[in-house]
């Protein structure tokens, strides 16, 4: 008995040997840096000992620090040292849905009871607009249409059309022509609400909860770590975060170009949704598939920001219009919930928390075992401005290890 207690507590110190070189050094998981034969002669060998070293460092992530146990057991929240959280310089009361400066919407109503319409559409696909005003119940009082300039800038002012509704839906498709298909660009969920006779864009139930929550601090370290599902350290990922952001400069231009690759590359997997199945949510697995949901959108964009050294969080919460038929509008029921039906990112650069939703700008759906292609990839949920994100999403949790 004392010698199978010996050979156990050996093989647990090499274990915990092998941890720490794992956890503090690069060695296993570029091993084939470091032994150019192993890699050569066994190149299998090789992947598959980089892989276990991913996997023990994602492990080794998710055991909680002293602090996170602590403030586990006092209900408050997990301090982090000044010098590792990071600045968030927001903007604040701007008329802009998005802060994307290639391809953006602005909405903002004057004192004269008119609403402006402006921004820059960013490529033909958007060279003329039309503008709905709908009723709750979907009648259209007013519809209109915007053509873009030569470099598809947009303006227009419009007046409200008169109603005894003291809410109105603000709609806007786009399309190539001035007459055709159009396609959705803002949908259901900019209102503007009568006040005593004035018009005014309204602000949503949550906004202050989520304010409160996106102003907390938030570790740059956390952001950066290699987890189970966030697999960063692995060879491939970094190789294709950096094939995906060739030419790029800045980290929001990265950030920007990961968030296009993995919008058109992913595809809605309603099928495993609706069949109420496990949806593997791991980068690697939904890379292999390119089939997930919305964590597997989220892991996926973190996994590859992380791989350039981008922090970049997953974010979860609760979103209108995700799996409840009729759930468009925020509710007593829903404004209070705790339930998370979504996730999605902040990415750090700029010095702000950027926030980007790759599973709502992405247009592609697997149905009936099929891959089915949607338009070109939406920009409006990349560097949203938290007054037009927190119309439709509610910030419950940052997830820090998964």
């Amino acid at each position: 008995m004392k010698k199978f207690l010996g050979v156990l507590l050996a093989l647990l110190c090499v274990a915990l040997g092998l941890c720490a070189v794992n956890y503090e050094t690069d060695f296993f998981s570029d091993i084939g840096k470091y032994i150019p034969v192993l890699e050569e002669k066994n190149p299998k060998l090789t992947e598959r000992i980089s892989k276990l070293s991913s996997d023990l460092s994602g492990l080794i992530n998710q055991i909680p620090s002293p602090g996170e146990i602590m403030a586990s057991f006092s209900g408050e929240e997990v301090h982090i040292d000044p010098s590792d959280a990071a600045s968030n310089a927001y903007i604040k009361n701007s008329p802009m849905l998005t802060f994307y400066p290639d391809e953006n919407i602005s909405m903002r109503m004057t004192q004269n009871n008119t609403l402006e319409i402006f921004g820059l559409a960013g490529s033909p696909d958007k060279k003329w607009l039309v503008v709905c005003f709908d009723t709750p119940d979907g009648e259209t009082l007013l519809q209109d249409t915007i053509e873009t300039n030569g470099s598809y800038e947009f303006y227009k002012e419009f007046n409200i059309p008169e109603t005894d509704h003291k809410l109105l839906k603000v709609n806007v498709y786009t399309g190539d022509e001035p007459y055709g298909d159009f396609a959705s660009w803002v949908y259901n969920y900019v209102t503007i609400e009568n006040f005593y006779d004035e018009w005014r864009i309204q602000i949503s139930p949550v906004y202050d909860h989520n304010v409160v929550m996106y102003e907390r601090d938030k570790s740059i370290n956390d952001a950066l770590e290699s987890t189970l599902s966030i697999q960063s350290e692995y060879s491939n990922m970094k190789s294709l975060a950096e094939q995906v952001t060739e030419g790029y400069t800045t980290d929001y231009d990265r950030a920007a170009a990961i968030h296009d690759w993995v919008s058109s590359y992913l595809y809605y997997d309603n099928d495993a949704l609706n069949s109420g199945e496990e949806i593997p949510y791991a980068a690697a697995d939904v890379m292999n598939s390119r089939r997930a949901v919305c964590l597997g959108y989220a892991t996926l964009y973190a996994t590859l920001c992380r791989a350039l050294e981008i922090p970049c969080n997953v974010v979860s919460g609760y979103a209108l219009g995700v799996g409840v038929e009729g759930d468009d509008t925020w509710t007593d029921e829903n404004i209070s919930t705790e339930e998370q039906n979504h996730a999605w990112n902040e990415v750090y650069a700029d010095g702000r928390w950027i926030i980007v939703d790759t599973t709502w700008d992405s247009q592609n759906k697997y149905e009936n075992g099929e891959f089915n292609e949607g338009q070109t990839v939406s920009r409006l949920y990349f560097d949203a401005n938290l007054d037009f994100f927190s119309a439709n999403h509610k910030i419950l949790e940052y997830s820090l290890r998964r």
